[in-house]
């Protein structure tokens, strides 16, 4: 098969005129089948799917004959200002906001080479991932479309020492309304509450326990939605996540001590779960992040990974919406390694390759409020196109292994 030179990129000259991809299987979500079609892209659109017509000599026409051609994914859970080699995420805590603009848009370029087009960042740094955004959005550099939801907010709690650029401390209702009004302020698209404990956290936080109240998660939630945002509930423990579902959340992140009832009454309400599977299974396949980690923080993940993917595979058994999120910026948890949610989502909670491949894309936009815009490959659409070699349907391991990538009309990579 032929292939064309290596990675390539069109950011600084933008989009041609009309770009065509031919000669591909093109995924249709909705009914999880693939089909011969190509694909006609003006600007950041998607305009023709189907046989391509002759094409006018300032037509681009890129040959994608045999590939397999999704929608780009969506990863709904990622901290792009997080670096991930370092087993203790204190050690980053220091950086300056210039040090960490350019982690930042390094984990954006790897993000998108690798083929996921779209993040929902849950916990950015001192607002320096907004300014990244902008830079991928004006054709500056490389990098996914983002949703923001600015600092995250929580309780006073000794952790913020271990990300103080990313916490905005709230205690009680008002001042919960207060920092909720904050992220707006600075263009957040969602908000971030931590309805429970972390497991990454200082040795005197438990993840077991709630933080928030159920009035302070009605507090954030009444905010956000009067400003048509949604809001996305970290959730360990039980508890939690009961206040964060009954408070009005719109996804709930990890679910790790889910039960029956919670799950249930998720599925009846539509409340999503973004499980980041990715945060303990990529985390004790990199050695040397795991030799660094502080005791009690390397003790957490090892205890809580089985009952994590116990719990994500009753959710679906139970019928919850399940949106793909990674947590990609915890340790070893590394920018680029995304689509490995998808495989574990099939090794370890019994989905279906096209279930997986389903949370990345529909679920995933129906979340962030882009159906019909983002997760899909037809007219209309956002032009967020992936290929790969192989079918992932037989393979799901095969959206690891992404060959070119167009992100918003722009080839960010070519390899095919």
């Amino acid at each position: 098969m032929k292939r064309s030179g290596g990675l390539r990129s069109d950011l600084s000259a933008g989009p041609p005129v009309m770009r065509w991809l031919v000669g591909g299987q093109v995924y249709d979500a909705e009914n999880a089948v693939f089909g011969r079609a190509d694909i006609g892209i003006e600007g950041d659109r998607i305009v023709h799917v189907g046989v391509a017509p002759a094409s006018s000599g300032d037509d681009e026409v890129l040959d994608l004959d045999g590939a397999w051609l999704l929608p780009g994914l969506i990863d709904c859970h990622v901290h792009l200002t997080q670096p991930t080699d370092a087993g203790d995420p204190a050690k980053a805590s220091a950086r300056s906001d210039a040090a960490v603009a350019l982690d930042t848009a390094d984990a954006a370029r790897r993000t998108v080479l690798a083929g996921i087009t779209t993040v929902r960042d849950v916990g950015g740094w001192n607002y320096v991932e907004m300014a990244v955004r902008d830079a991928v959005r004006s054709g500056q550099i490389a990098g996914p479309r983002m949703f923001l939801a600015g600092k995250l907010l929580s309780i006073t709690t000794e952790t913020v020492g271990y990300y103080p650029g990313m916490y905005e401390v709230a205690d009680g209702p008002d001042a919960v309304r207060l920092a909720a009004r904050k992220q707006l302020a600075h263009g957040a698209d969602l908000i971030k509450v931590m309805a429970t404990g972390a497991l990454l956290s200082s040795e005197s936080e438990d993840a077991g326990a709630i933080q928030f109240t159920l009035d302070e998660l009605r507090a954030a939630v009444e905010i956000a939605h009067d400003n048509h945002k949604h809001v996305a509930a970290h959730c360990h423990a039980l508890r939690g996540i009961e206040n964060a579902v009954e408070a009005g959340a719109d996804s709930i992140e990890h679910c790790t001590f889910a039960d029956d009832a919670v799950l249930e009454l998720m599925a009846d309400r539509g409340t999503a779960l973004v499980p980041t599977i990715c945060a303990g299974a990529l985390l004790f396949r990199d050695a040397d992040v795991v030799a660094t980690m502080p005791d009690h923080l390397r003790q957490r993940m090892a205890a809580f990974n089985d009952v994590h993917d116990a719990a994500v595979r009753r959710a679906h058994e139970l019928g919850v919406t399940i949106a793909m999120g990674t947590d990609a910026g915890t340790p070893g948890n590394h920018h680029g390694l995304n689509a490995h949610e998808c495989v574990f989502l099939v090794e370890h909670c019994g989905l279906s390759p096209a279930e997986s491949i389903r949370t990345a894309t529909l679920n995933a936009a129906r979340l962030l409020r882009r159906e019909g815009e983002l997760g899909v490959l037809r007219e209309g659409a956002y032009a967020d196109v992936i290929a790969l070699d192989g079918n992932p349907l037989d393979d799901i391991t095969e959206l690891t292994r992404v060959n070119t990538v167009v992100a918003a009309g722009r080839v960010v990579r070519n390899d095919w």
